[in-house]
């Protein structure tokens, strides 16, 4: 049973994980993958922009770069839960979990503003979780605000994180003014840098700024079948459900810490869902940041489940849905 191997051999979950993420990103290897224009295809972010630009060129490369960013941030995920013991062991459940809820969606696999910048909001959830009764904790915030700030840069919706970084900072920790003030001002640093240099050479200094409130505000629309996504979001749905009604209410008897990491990973989650639904600049890229907190939540619930048929099922239903998703969409394309 894949379930009882993925929770007691590591060895087996890891080469079973590995040959997921190879089957996930084969057709994009080979040039199979359709392709779809974004709102940041044609209105991306400075940092962004350039990075595409440059890559744009080497097509092959594009997509290596996508996948060791993948790959890297996936990684990452394994480096917090073991930092900070947010699933009760060790697994690799969360890097499943992760491919399944983001890149098993063919139509954001590839080079985008949101992945580029994921690694950047992983790098804020690190120092936020990091302040947790700590009694020197302003050089972890401005960590965590400039961490953002960059990622705005990139990724303009990516804005949203620095409202969940300061509700997070009323979850972990007592209000205090000057902690706010420290998280809010180091995400204005790498724009006051940027607009510094853009200063000196005599260029447009509001650049950066149009191009937020255009990334933000401009409706697009990408050419994918509605009904592929329903069909996505649908067996993903079913398992993270189940996983959030079976997990939350067994927090009670953990550890406080724990609590709380957990609140501000659904708070991360919910308001990825509300961007993806109500911002109109955002679209499915977004997936790459909800996927984060849904990975932790999901795994936590397959961590400890019992392996019947039911548990059984569930964990395959995401795997199916990957399957059916990219099958659909190359037979389309």
């Amino acid at each position: 049973m894949l379930l009882k191997s993925a929770q007691k051999n590591r060895f087996r979950s890891l080469a079973f994980i590995l040959l997921l993420l190879f089957a996930t990103w084969l057709a994009t290897l080979l040039g199979k993958s359709p392709t779809y224009s974004f709102l940041f295809d044609s209105f991306s972010m400075p940092f962004y922009r350039a990075l595409a630009s440059y890559l744009n060129r080497y097509p092959l490369w594009q997509n290596i770069v996508s996948i060791a960013l993948f790959l890297i941030s996936g990684i990452y995920l394994l480096v917090l839960n073991n930092k900070y013991i947010i699933l009760k062991s060790r697994s690799y459940l969360p890097i499943l979990f992760f491919t399944l809820s983001s890149a098993a969606f063919l139509p954001i696999q590839r080079l985008n503003p949101a992945l580029v910048s994921l690694f950047l909001v992983l790098l804020c959830i690190n120092h936020l979780f990091a302040i947790y009764q700590n009694h020197n904790p302003l050089d972890n915030l401005f960590r965590a605000g400039l961490a953002v700030g960059v990622a705005t840069l990139f990724y303009g919706p990516a804005v949203v994180i620095a409202i969940w970084a300061l509700l997070t900072l009323l979850v972990l920790r007592p209000f205090s003014l000057r902690e706010w003030f420290v998280l809010i001002f180091a995400f204005t640093v790498p724009w006051l840098i940027y607009m510094s240099v853009l200063f000196i050479v005599n260029d447009d200094i509001l650049k950066p700024y149009y191009a937020f409130l255009t990334s933000i505000f401009t409706e697009w629309e990408p050419a994918i079948d509605d009904k592929i996504f329903r069909i996505f979001g649908g067996f993903l749905a079913i398992p993270f459900g189940v996983s959030i009604f079976s997990v939350f209410p067994k927090l009670t008897f953990q550890k406080k810490i724990i609590r709380r990491y957990y609140t501000v990973l659904l708070h991360l989650f919910i308001i990825g869902l509300l961007a993806f639904f109500f911002i109109p600049g955002v679209s499915y890229e977004i997936f790459y940041i909800t996927a984060v907190p849904s990975a932790f939540i999901v795994s936590s619930y397959f961590s400890d489940a019992k392996p019947n048929f039911w548990n059984e099922l569930l964990l395959w239903l995401p795997i199916v849905g990957a399957i059916v998703v990219q099958v659909v969409m190359i037979v389309q394309f």
